[in-house]
């Protein structure tokens, strides 16, 4: 497991397909944040191409594109940028929605469509050191990319409802965040966080070391060791590049390791406080809480339900 799979295990990411588009004509759509503020949305354009506005900014997408907010965030969506759409759709549509058993199917216009588009979210546990270092959006296209097939697959699901379809649609919104992902680490040059820090020659083996071994005692001393850096240095480097102290960058790696373990497995809580490498359960608890503004039990209780 390298740095990023267990960024992506402690992130406990799932996601879905909830909606596709089929609009054709002049249109605008306004996509509000609601109680969706903190899951991700995307965006899968099937056939055509649109534009999406957010926050003044005017972003193309074509065929074989996938637009991906980390955090929610309003935004519009319409078949031309926002100053021309103003002058021949002033008004927002409101798509016809047909629900299906895979997700909804929202329509404009009645003839064959210009735009066909999947759109959906990604649920992750929260807080989260990876999704806290994402930008603000991240664009690529799929075309040259072995996903491109994806979008095929996703088509001939949706078309053809078979056993499973559902799942197998949602199983492949995961894999789609982790090409997106994996894409952005290799072509954007992040500015701060956990990606930035993985993109720092002289902190991504720290990182490398801290993320497979949580538990252990580590201290300034023998992490500036694993730098190759003084202490002074590499606590100046670590704070720019990561957003944090090392001793709160571990802080939080403990918890999100924790909340994992109280997810996915029956460990008491004092057997999980002692293997993310704390020595008591009640500051264990009372760290958590501070965290997860709820007690090692009750979280387990709600992620149950």
């Amino acid at each position: 497991m390298d740095c990023l799979d267990k960024l992506i295990q402690l992130a406990q990411v799932s996601g879905e397909v909830n909606v596709r588009c089929l609009f054709q004509g002049d249109w605008q759509v306004q996509q509000d944040v609601g109680e969706n503020q903190y899951v991700g949305i995307f965006h899968l354009i099937e056939q055509g191409n649109c534009w999406l506005s957010l926050e003044n900014q005017q972003i193309h997408l074509q065929a074989g594109d996938v637009f991906f907010l980390p955090q929610n965030r309003p935004h519009v969506i319409a078949s031309q940028t926002q100053q021309a759409a103003m002058k021949t759709a002033p008004m927002l549509a409101t798509p016809q929605e047909k629900p299906t058993d895979l997700f909804k199917v929202y329509h404009i216009g009645r003839n064959s469509p210009d735009l066909k588009m999947f759109c959906g979210m990604l649920y992750y546990s929260r807080p989260s050191l990876l999704i806290e270092a994402l930008p603000t959006y991240l664009h690529l296209s799929l075309h040259d990319t072995p996903l491109l097939a994806l979008i095929q697959v996703l088509q001939q699901e949706a078309d053809k409802t078979q056993s499973g379809a559902k799942s197998l649609i949602d199983s492949l919104v995961t894999v789609l965040f982790i090409y997106i992902l994996r894409h952005g680490l290799q072509s954007t040059q992040f500015n701060q966080g956990v990606l930035a820090g993985l993109q720092d020659k002289r902190l991504s083996h720290v990182l490398a070391q801290l993320l497979s071994a949580p538990q252990q005692a580590w201290n300034m001393d023998s992490l500036a060791e694993l730098a190759a850096m003084s202490r002074a240095n590499f606590m100046r480097v670590f704070q720019q590049k990561i957003g944090m102290a090392p001793g709160k960058f571990l802080t939080q790696l403990r918890l999100q390791q924790a909340a994992l373990l109280l997810n996915q497995s029956k460990k008491s809580v004092l057997a999980v406080a002692l293997d993310v490498g704390y020595q008591s359960e009640a500051h264990f608890s009372k760290a958590f809480k501070s965290a997860y503004g709820m007690s090692p039990s009750q979280y387990r209780k709600r992620v149950s339900l």
